[in-house]
């Protein structure tokens, strides 16, 4: 949240920050591993 903010007060557009943020995203969730992405994943009631 703090980096959205960050990039909007520079200036940025929502439409570019937006696209900044799901790349950062992507990149941080290609970096973890499948353990820690499915760390308490709740199963089908």
């Amino acid at each position: 949240m703090s980096g959205i903010g960050r990039r909007m007060l520079a200036g940025g557009t929502p439409a570019g920050v937006s696209r900044e943020m799901l790349l950062l995203l992507d990149d941080m969730a290609e970096l973890l591993s499948e353990k820690v992405l499915n760390y308490a994943v709740r199963g089908a009631a």
